[in-house]
């Protein structure tokens, strides 16, 4: 039997299993694409008649001669916008935020049509006519249409040191990122790193995951998580969260379970404001509240870097060694209420199961994988109405790169991702909603790589002995914290 019971009772369990199973769906089996599911909102628009995304009208909202109100709406939108948008090959893209902030400057003004200089580029910007603001270039006489996206929710009176924290981004267009293409290519993006791949395995697996970005890339943003040690600690707990919530784990592990470790920090968000306030001058993002709730994570399967190229380092795998993996997988049993003397033993199978299908234990005190490939690459997608609830551009150490915040106005543009992390809020709720998060992964050991899914369903059938009905609601309080 468990060693703690539930301190609020069957409601309590009921509502948090309910959070996460009802109607929602866990992460599907199959790779199939499910309907739109970010939809649009009114007031994250561009000032137009249609929704910021739209691709259907391209009107815009420009300032008129003919009515006052027309012309003083649209300088008070000048006055607040965080972005202007032209008209390239029928897709919306953003001037530069130096030209954009001098655009703004001049509308706000009152000022309908002037001359831009940027970019050693001469245009001739107007205002003037209601619904067709355009930008001209005076060397070629090119004329682009313009617009100005209104702030989303942007609080001015954001500190300076704050401004990096992202706000809401409107969704772009499913059709627009379709057009764009997968986000590994973006960019004109170099694809030299994958010839580090060094075996037809290797280049199988990118080659899985190459096809799913094609075919995911209209609604979600990708990010990719190297590990090795933490492999177990992974599938142990998607096999826990498979027999407690219905969670499907045939496809991938789940890298976060405990989700008392997210009370304090539950999106990306606070995980900035945590690090900025405690952690950033001693670069500790190895902090363990950090470590608790984050992933790091790259943005294309062919990055070089900083500090990570992911395809050199998919046979090994990345990850830190000043780890203890036992006691960390000790303390995941325990907080799911089973006794101590049961923790113990089980481990010990587990471990041994583990082994017997092919998996690296050596960080638990058990065998080397045969190959001595001990790396895994988890493939996760994310909708990309939650990359900024859940993820920020990040710099080595954990620190905010600014110049691709907000992160998800960045990944849904046509820029290269070869350079440059993330990092992720691994909130159990968002990793196991199909709506929110989907996952697959490789390893570099074949055999493993083989043999990963009946592993899997192994560990299943061990948690669901472990997991008897009446041991289960006092697992699923202990998960979060409620014990």
């Amino acid at each position: 039997g468990g060693s703690c019971s539930s301190a609020s009772g069957t409601p309590l369990v009921a509502a948090m299993a309910g959070r996460l199973a009802r109607g929602l769906g866990f992460r599907a089996s199959g790779r199939g694409i499910g309907a739109n599911l970010h939809g649009s909102s009114s007031d994250d628009g561009s000032c137009s008649v249609e929704d910021s995304g739209s691709s259907s009208d391209d009107s815009c909202c420009s300032p008129t001669a003919a009515t006052t109100d027309a012309q003083s709406s649209v300088a008070a939108l000048a006055a607040t916008a965080s972005r202007v948008q032209v008209r390239v090959r029928g897709l919306w893209r953003d001037v530069a935020a130096r030209e954009a902030k001098e655009i703004c400057e001049h509308v706000a003004g009152g000022v309908a049509k002037f001359q831009l200089h940027a970019r050693g580029r001469h245009w001739e910007i107007d205002f003037g006519i209601p619904g067709r603001a355009v930008r001209r270039n005076l060397v070629n006489g090119k004329i682009r249409r313009l617009r100005i996206i209104k702030a989303a929710r942007c609080n001015q009176r954001q500190s300076q040191q704050q401004s990096h924290i992202m706000q809401d981004e409107p969704c772009p267009s499913t059709s627009e990122q379709q057009l764009l293409g997968p986000q590994s290519r973006r960019g004109n993006a170099d694809q030299e790193a994958l010839r580090l791949l060094d075996n037809a395995h290797a280049r199988r697996c990118f080659r899985d995951f190459a096809e799913r970005e094609s075919e995911y890339c209209g609604e979600w943003a990708v990010f990719y998580h190297s590990y090795s040690h933490a492999a177990l600690i992974y599938e142990v707990q998607a096999a826990i969260a498979s027999v407690l919530f219905g969670f499907e784990s045939k496809e991938a592990p789940l890298p976060r379970l405990l989700m008392h470790s997210f009370h304090d920090i539950p999106d990306a968000k606070t995980l900035i404001q945590h690090f900025d306030s405690k952690l950033a001058q001693a670069r500790l993002d190895h902090d363990p509240t950090y470590r608790k709730v984050a992933l790091s994570a790259m943005c294309s399967l062919a990055c070089r870097g900083p500090e990570m190229s992911l395809a050199k380092a998919f046979n090994i795998g990345y990850s830190c060694k000043d780890l203890p993996m036992r006691n960390i997988l000790h303390n995941i049993l325990s907080s799911c209420c089973i006794s101590k003397r049961r923790v113990v033993s089980l481990a010990t199978e587990i471990i041994a199961l583990a082994e017997s299908h092919g998996m690296d234990t050596t960080q638990f005190g058990g065998r080397a994988c045969a190959s001595g490939k001990t790396g895994h690459v988890l493939q996760i997608f994310v909708h990309r109405s939650q990359v900024d609830h859940l993820s920020y551009a990040a710099k080595p150490y954990g620190y905010v790169d600014n110049d691709r915040m907000p992160l998800s106005h960045w990944l849904s543009g046509d820029n290269s991702n070869t350079h440059g992390q993330a990092r992720i809020v691994a909130h159990p709720e968002h990793f196991m909603r199909a709506s929110h998060v989907r996952m697959y992964t490789a390893s570099a050991d074949p055999s493993f790589h083989g043999r990963r899914s009946i592993f899997q369903q192994d560990l299943v059938d061990l948690f669901r002995g472990v997991f008897e009905p009446a041991q289960r609601e006092s697992a699923i309080a202990g998960i979060g914290g409620k014990v």
